[in-house]
């Protein structure tokens, strides 16, 4: 019984693990759009900070939520054409 408790605990903790990577990947697609439109890549500490905390706030989302998220975020970026 506590190998199958264990095994499942495992399993989940893998879902979410796999969840916040995957958002975090879109949080980061999500930070390199703009910056592979402008001419100059010249990045403050504010920027940078700002740009962390989409990514991290992405990956949290997407491990709460889960494909709800993800599926949503998609389907902005498919309505903005880029």
């Amino acid at each position: 019984m506590t190998s199958e408790d264990s095994d499942l605990k495992l399993r989940f903790s893998a879902k979410v693990t796999h969840r916040f990577l995957g958002g975090a990947a879109l949080g980061a697609f999500m930070v390199i759009i703009p910056i592979s439109y402008g001419s100059s890549i010249d990045l403050n500490l504010v920027q940078v900070g700002i740009a962390s905390l989409l990514i991290i706030s992405c990956g949290l989302l997407a491990s709460v939520w889960g494909e709800k998220f993800i599926d949503a975020v998609m389907q902005v970026l498919n309505s903005s054409a880029l």
